[in-house]
């Protein structure tokens, strides 16, 4: 495998023990959300907007769940999806609604292609048996699906798949995938790779796989993402980071078009309860 050239993003930040962060914002919850709760046991977070109402997905006993409803929240249909499928994400694009999952049958990641009236128009599988699904993205028309594959020495590597030439990050060490975006003349890769240590792992590719840049973000701690947009050609990157002793902060970083860090912001910070009240 091909060794990508991993630059160090930031240094080792301290930990500074608070509990929470004063000035963070704790939003209540909505009486939409609410009434969403009560009927489906879902927030708003996960409707996704058409023309004449709303879309969600559920896992359920024999695969997932498609929900159509009005914009009172009044269920206008119900489906299934006709395989059982571990739910990754689903988004609408273009009237149409995409799922990706998981195959628990064929043990492969599978994406499925639904009209607005809830028609089955399109299944699709990606890469080998175990590759893990992550993300997708609908550019132009074509697909764009992010898996995690793993190779028969335990390593494993990112794959995105597209139709024609795969978008590949590969190093020694173990990969995993979290989010892809479209950025500029290509894709921006989020994920994580595990050395001595869990730390995130940036690339920027083209579509024809040519690297721009890749970089890995190492606070000295475990680092996970949470989240990741695109603000001004500016990549704003949330990250969970947890220390030896199970304490854990949030922090969001703003990294510029080059892959360097800007600004960084703390969030929450939890620290673990002494290990005489753990249970």
């Amino acid at each position: 495998m091909k060794k990508l050239l991993l630059s160090a993003l930031a240094g080792a930040y301290i930990f500074t023990g608070c509990a929470t962060n004063k000035n963070a914002e704790i939003k209540p919850v909505s009486s939409k959300s609410i009434a969403l709760l009560n009927k489906y046991g879902i927030n708003e977070n996960s409707l996704k907007k058409t023309k004449d109402g709303y879309v969600f997905v559920i896992s359920g006993t024999k695969g997932a769940d498609i929900y159509k409803i009005d914009k009172n929240y009044n269920l206008l249909w119900k489906k299934s999806t006709p395989v059982l499928i571990d739910l990754i994400k689903y988004e609408i694009q273009n009237t149409k609604l995409y799922i990706l999952g998981y195959d628990q049958n064929k043990n492969k990641a599978i994406l499925l292609e639904y009209s607005p009236d809830g028609s089955l128009d399109k299944t699709e599988y990606f890469g080998k048996k175990y590759d893990l699904p992550k993300d997708f993205i609908i550019l132009n028309g074509k697909t764009f699906t992010a898996v995690t594959h793993y190779s028969k020495n335990n390593n494993s590597d990112i794959i995105i798949y597209n139709g024609k030439k795969n978008i590949t990050v590969s190093t020694p060490y173990m990969e995993d995938v979290n989010f892809i975006l479209p950025y500029k003349k290509g894709i921006l890769i989020v994920g994580t790779v595990q050395n001595s240590d869990e730390n995130i792992i940036l690339a920027y590719k083209t579509f024809d796989n040519k690297t721009i840049w890749a970089k890995t973000l190492d606070m000295g701690m475990d680092e996970r993402p949470l989240k990741a947009e695109i603000k001004n050609s500016n990549l704003i990157l949330k990250i969970l980071s947890t220390d030896n002793m199970g304490a854990k902060k949030e922090m969001t970083f703003t990294i510029d078009e080059k892959g360097n860090v800007k600004n960084i912001k703390k969030g929450i910070e939890l620290k673990p309860l002494p290990t005489k009240y753990r249970t």
